[in-house]
Protein backbone atom coordinates (compact mmCIF):
# COMPACT_ATOMS: atom_id res chain seq x y z
CA UNK A 1 0.00 0.00 0.00
CA UNK A 2 2.96 2.33 0.53
CA UNK A 3 3.76 2.33 -3.16
CA UNK A 4 0.20 2.83 -4.34
CA UNK A 5 0.19 6.61 -3.94
CA UNK A 6 3.47 7.28 -5.83
CA UNK A 7 2.43 4.79 -8.51
CA UNK A 8 -0.95 6.48 -8.93
CA UNK A 9 0.73 9.88 -9.17
CA UNK A 10 3.20 8.60 -11.78
CA UNK A 11 0.47 7.00 -13.91
CA UNK A 12 -1.68 10.13 -13.70
CA UNK A 13 1.19 12.32 -14.89
CA UNK A 14 2.15 9.82 -17.60
CA UNK A 15 -1.34 9.93 -19.08
CA UNK A 16 -2.07 13.62 -18.56
CA UNK A 17 1.21 15.04 -19.89
CA UNK A 18 0.45 14.30 -23.58
CA UNK A 19 -3.09 15.63 -23.19
CA UNK A 20 -1.79 18.81 -21.57
CA UNK A 21 0.69 19.25 -24.43
CA UNK A 22 -2.10 19.05 -27.00
CA UNK A 23 -4.39 21.38 -25.09
CA UNK A 24 -1.65 23.97 -24.75
CA UNK A 25 -1.44 24.36 -28.54
CA UNK A 26 -3.29 27.32 -30.05
CA UNK A 27 -6.67 26.66 -31.64
CA UNK A 28 -6.64 26.76 -35.43
CA UNK A 29 -9.23 28.11 -37.83
CA UNK A 30 -7.94 27.10 -41.27
CA UNK A 31 -5.12 25.33 -43.08
CA UNK A 32 -3.98 21.91 -41.89
CA UNK A 33 -5.76 21.12 -38.63
CA UNK A 34 -6.20 18.20 -36.28
CA UNK A 35 -9.88 17.71 -35.45
CA UNK A 36 -10.60 15.91 -32.16
CA UNK A 37 -14.04 14.73 -31.09
CA UNK A 38 -15.74 11.85 -29.29
CA UNK A 39 -15.65 8.57 -31.24
CA UNK A 40 -19.42 8.50 -31.79
CA UNK A 41 -19.44 11.71 -33.85
CA UNK A 42 -19.32 11.69 -37.65
CA UNK A 43 -16.20 13.84 -38.06
CA UNK A 44 -15.93 13.31 -41.83
CA UNK A 45 -19.45 14.63 -42.44
CA UNK A 46 -18.99 17.54 -40.03
CA UNK A 47 -15.67 18.48 -41.66
CA UNK A 48 -17.30 18.42 -45.11
CA UNK A 49 -20.29 20.52 -43.95
CA UNK A 50 -17.89 23.06 -42.44
CA UNK A 51 -16.08 23.40 -45.79
CA UNK A 52 -13.03 21.19 -45.28
CA UNK A 53 -11.84 17.76 -46.31
CA UNK A 54 -9.81 14.92 -44.82
CA UNK A 55 -6.07 15.43 -45.37
CA UNK A 56 -4.98 11.88 -44.57
CA UNK A 57 -6.20 8.45 -45.69
CA UNK A 58 -6.14 7.34 -42.04
CA UNK A 59 -7.84 8.66 -38.93
CA UNK A 60 -8.06 7.50 -35.35
CA UNK A 61 -11.26 6.88 -33.40
CA UNK A 62 -10.98 10.38 -31.90
CA UNK A 63 -9.07 12.48 -34.44
CA UNK A 64 -8.73 13.33 -38.12
CA UNK A 65 -6.29 15.54 -40.01
CA UNK A 66 -8.29 17.96 -42.13
CA UNK A 67 -7.53 20.76 -44.57
CA UNK A 68 -9.57 23.92 -45.11
CA UNK A 69 -8.59 27.26 -46.58
CA UNK A 70 -11.68 29.23 -45.52
CA UNK A 71 -10.90 31.23 -42.33
CA UNK A 72 -14.32 30.39 -40.83
CA UNK A 73 -13.79 26.63 -40.94
CA UNK A 74 -12.82 26.20 -37.29
CA UNK A 75 -15.69 28.32 -36.01
CA UNK A 76 -18.24 26.43 -38.12
CA UNK A 77 -16.86 23.07 -37.02
CA UNK A 78 -16.84 24.04 -33.32
CA UNK A 79 -20.45 25.22 -33.68
CA UNK A 80 -21.43 21.81 -35.10
CA UNK A 81 -20.53 19.87 -31.96
CA UNK A 82 -17.92 18.93 -29.39
CA UNK A 83 -14.87 19.48 -31.55
CA UNK A 84 -11.37 20.63 -30.62
CA UNK A 85 -9.42 21.99 -33.59
CA UNK A 86 -5.64 22.24 -33.28
CA UNK A 87 -3.10 23.54 -35.78
CA UNK A 88 -1.83 20.60 -37.78
CA UNK A 89 1.70 21.97 -38.12
CA UNK A 90 1.97 22.32 -34.32
CA UNK A 91 0.73 18.78 -33.76
CA UNK A 92 3.13 17.39 -36.37
CA UNK A 93 6.03 19.17 -34.67
CA UNK A 94 5.06 17.50 -31.36
CA UNK A 95 5.36 14.17 -33.19
CA UNK A 96 8.83 15.07 -34.48
CA UNK A 97 7.79 15.78 -38.09
CA UNK A 98 9.59 18.80 -39.55
CA UNK A 99 9.63 20.52 -42.93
Amino acid sequence: MQFLSPLAAFLTLAFLAPVASLLSLPAADSGLVLVLSPPWTDRAAAIARAGGFGASPLSSPVSTLAQAEDPGFGARLRAAGPFLILGGESVLSLCGVTG
